[in-house]
């Protein structure tokens, strides 16, 4: 996955996971065959992380909070936003498949938490946004836009969060795991001070 950021002139690309393939379905000839790219739109600033703490950048101040994250966030401005506003993005998704082969039917889910200090996921964010494709064709594209309130709540904590983004097949049966391809995590940023 591939991950940018406009709106403040940087470009962020962090793989977390860059293809995890949880679950029963391990569709992994396929994971090739499909690309998911995160534009994060309009943040009020970024956020970096090193070995000691977390660092947002915002309105030309830097406030910095001791809680450490894995190194894998180190070195990357994730994308910060404000409590209170939203979250804008949208999820590119490609077919990589070569020409005459069979046309993908899947869902796409971007499911939205907090970050733990040891990269495991936290609260809930928002409702998971999903989107339906009934055929995406070699070669083709297709461009969804999200948006994730971020409401004020006195136990949401300060840090990274992550959308994470699943890709499965549209299955029939009960067990979503099953037709599972792909999930890649984007990593973006609250701050403890609010506007």
């Amino acid at each position: 996955m591939r991950l940018k950021n406009r709106g403040i002139g940087f470009f962020v690309f962090i793989f977390l996971a860059a293809s995890l393939s949880w679950g029963a379905g391990r569709h992994q000839g396929e994971a090739s065959k499909i690309e998911a790219e995160v534009t994060f739109l309009d943040p009020s600033g970024f956020t970096t992380t090193d070995a000691s703490g977390i660092h947002y950048h915002f309105w030309g101040y830097v406030f910095d909070e001791p809680k450490i994250y894995p190194e894998s966030t180190y070195g990357v401005e994730h994308p910060l936003y404000f409590v209170g506003t939203n979250m804008n993005f949208t999820v590119i998704l490609r077919s990589t498949s070569d020409r005459g082969a069979k046309k993908f039917r899947i869902r796409i889910q971007a499911l939205s938490h907090t970050l733990e200090t040891d990269g495991s996921p936290g609260m809930e964010l928002a409702a998971p946004k999903e989107w339906i494709i009934e055929s995406l064709a070699p070669g083709e594209s297709r461009i969804f836009d999200g948006s994730i309130y971020l409401a004020p709540d006195a136990n949401l904590p300060s840090g990274l969060d992550i959308t994470k983004i699943r890709i499965s097949h549209l299955n029939e049966g009960s067990n979503d795991e099953a037709g599972l391809i792909k999930e890649e995590i984007a990593v973006w940023c609250p701050p403890n001070v609010r506007p």
